[in-house]
Parts: C-alpha cells; sequence; structure tokens
C-alpha cells in the first residue's frame, strides 16, 4: 500500500540560475519524502525541470521581478523608479496566486528563494535570502533606511529567515548584505552555505573555467569577447560555459586549448567545476558558495552597476577570500590568484541541510 506524501511547495526567483541551483539541494533532500510542487519562471524553470526530469515534481510557472538594476546613466535611475515599483506590484500577484495555489494543493510548508509574495499566513512560510540590506547605489544613499524597512516588513511575512551564510564574521561571506541589526526584530536562522555542487577528488585539467552566465545581458556580449581574447594568452586548457540554458548543449572549438559550452548541468556540471584549478566568474552569491564549497580559487568580476556583486567582489578581496579583476581585466588577475587565502567554512552543504530540516520540523508540522 502506497503512503500519501505530505506536499511541500517552493517558490524560486528566476533573477540568475543562482537561486535555483541552491535551492536545487533542499529540493532533493525533500523528494523522496514529500510531494514537491515548484514555482518559478524563465531560466530558473528550465533548468529546474532538467534538473529534476522524471523525479514527480510539479511545476508551476509565475512571472517574475524585474531585474532592478539596469541601464545607464540617467535611464539607470529611472529603471530604479519603475522597476521597483513594478516589483510591487508583482510582489502583490504573486502572494494572490502562491495563496490560490496553496488553497489548492496544501503544503505542509513553503520555502521560498527570492520570491518575497510566496507566503501563506496559516502555513509555516520560509524565506532563504543573503541580501537582508540591500547595497544602495550611488546617489541613492540616502534611501538606504526605507529600502531596510521595506526589506524589514517583507521578511515579517514569513515564518523565519533563513541566511545562507555564518553568524561568526570571522567566517562571513556576505558581509553586511546578511549581518544587519533588523535581524534583532526578526525570526532568522543562519544555516551556512547552500550549493549543488559535490567536492570530487578529480585531476585539475582545467586551468581556467570561465562562467560567464547571468541575468543581466547588458555588457554580457562584450564581455565574453573580451574573456576569449584575454584567455589566449593564458596557458594551459580553458573551458567556457555560456550559461545558455535554453539552447541545445553543443561543444565547439575556436582554438585547440579552448572549450565552450552552451550550458552544462548535473554530473557534467559538478565535474567541470572540480576540474578546474581556477574559475573567473560574476560574484554572484551563489557562485561564491559553489566554490566555497568545493575548494576552488576564483577570479570575480563583478557585473557593472550591480551594486550586490560589486561589494561582494570587493569585500571578499579585502579579506583575502578570492580575487576581483577590474572589468574585466582578467590575464592580470590570473597571475595573482594563488596568493589568496581559500575560506575554510564551518561546515558545508550537507551539513546545511541537516540545520534547516531541523528548524523547518521546529516550527512546522513535517
Amino acid at each position: 500500500m502506497s503512503t500519501i506524501k505530505s506536499k511541500v511547495l517552493f517558490s524560486v526567483s528566476s533573477l540568475g540560475l543562482g537561486h535555483a541551483t541552491r535551492t536545487l539541494p533542499i529540493i532533493k533532500n525533500y523528494i523522496s519524502t514529500h510531494e514537491i510542487h515548484l514555482v518559478s519562471a524563465g531560466n530558473a524553470l528550465v533548468f529546474l525541470k532538467k534538473e529534476l526530469k522524471n523525479s514527480g515534481v510539479f511545476f508551476y510557472d509565475c512571472l517574475d521581478y524585474p531585474p532592478i538594476e539596469r541601464g545607464e546613466g540617467l535611464m539607470f535611475y529611472y529603471y530604479i523608479v519603475v522597476d521597483s515599483l513594478c516589483t510591487l506590484i508583482r510582489i502583490h500577484k504573486e502572494n494572490i496566486f502562491i495563496k490560490n495555489l496553496a488553497r489548492k494543493i496544501k503544503p505542509i510548508f513553503i520555502i521560498s528563494d527570492g520570491r518575497y509574495g510566496s507566503h501563506v499566513n496559516d502555513i509555516p512560510s520560509f524565506i532563504i535570502s543573503h541580501q537582508i540590506s540591500f547595497i544602495m547605489p550611488k546617489g541613492l544613499s540616502l534611501f538606504q533606511r526605507l529600502a531596510d524597512y521595506v526589506n524589514y516588513k517583507t521578511f515579517k511575512n514569513f515564518t523565519a529567515v533563513l541566511i545562507p551564510d555564518y553568524e561568526d564574521l570571522n567566517y562571513c561571506l556576505a558581509g553586511k548584505l546578511s549581518h544587519n541589526a533588523m535581524l534583532k526584530k526578526l525570526k532568522h536562522y543562519y544555516v551556512g552555505v547552500l550549493s549543488s555542487l559535490k567536492k570530487e577528488d578529480l585531476i585539475e585539467d582545467i586551468e581556467v573555467l570561465f562562467s560567464t552566465g547571468g541575468f543581466l545581458s547588458l555588457h554580457k556580449s562584450s564581455f565574453i569577447d573580451s574573456l576569449m581574447e584575454q584567455a589566449k594568452s593564458i596557458p594551459g586548457k580553458k573551458v567556457f560555459i555560456l550559461g545558455k540554458v535554453s539552447e541545445s548543449n553543443t561543444d565547439s572549438l575556436n582554438k585547440s586549448d579552448i572549450r565552450i559550452i552552451s550550458h552544462v548541468a548535473g554530473v557534467e556540471r559538478n565535474n567541470l567545476y572540480n576540474s578546474a584549478k581556477v574559475v573567473v566568474t560574476r560574484s554572484g552569491y551563489t557562485t561564491i558558495m559553489d566554490l566555497v564549497e568545493i575548494d576552488k580559487f576564483g577570479i570575480l568580476i563583478p557585473t557593472p552597476g550591480q551594486t550586490e556583486q560589486e561589494y561582494l567582489a570587493e569585500f571578499l578581496h579585502e579579506n583575502k577570500y578570492f580575487v576581483t579583476s577590474e572589468y574585466p581585466n582578467v590575464a592580470k588577475a590570473y597571475t595573482e590568484y594563488r596568493a589568496s587565502t581559500m575560506f575554510k567554512p564551518p561546515w558545508k552543504t550537507a551539513e546545511t541541510l541537516k540545520k534547516i530540516d531541523a528548524i523547518i520540523s521546529t516550527n512546522s508540522i513535517v
């Protein structure tokens, strides 16, 4: 006789693949014991469908938020205002969508990663976020307290905030993003790094792995072109992962020691990262956690104008955990990366999953 599984609802942001990749191990942790329902959009939804194929997961498409930080010059500030208002409207619509879905499927708890409207009053609802406080763009610092207050009011709607970082400032990856005074008034837990990668004992036969994915496309073409040119001056084998999830995963060679891949996932992605001596990537937080999980050196290139990435790259460079590069002087950074000190976390993803399970068990009926 088959037992009826309790249902769990996951809601995952599609602003970059990071939210999807870091939530994936949590989903897999519950997949054998619970019926999983998953809300996402865009490339994140495509990625999760591929990773969870034939697993019995139920998928739902729900419109996500605009990227907020886009445009240049005066248009940047125009989009900040327009996208912020649009985000508030979409959060409200998302909340209606989630409430209707929850009424239909009756989940015993909800886990949101980066989706602020994915909560229901009478259902334990948890949000994963390392951005307790946003870094305001230059010229808008006067609005920092207002932004923090909006964040605080948003987090108050959830049963608890799950912070993928460490409370001890000596083992902190996100700096002031994840450590803010407002947490004194919020139920929160520092759970540690979350990564879908696993450390493997493989030969490091890739000199440099270039991961050029990301949700901001304004600079992407010129960024990749520049990296391709600089890669020619770096000895050894180089691999480029373009992060084009919707394209077929075909390889092409434009130089004997350079391999180009549209998209990679699962075991192949894990093997590529483990086989690299150093990874060149945007300074997205999930990617940083991936590098920490598998003990890899990293050269971080923040997306221009994206304040979170700029802050993380500078913060981690100052602590000598990673090397950051002026946009995009990778050839120079390559000569310096070995001088960085590998970040040694108090615990990794396997222990983080146990902590999350315990937190949810304490705050809900699992």
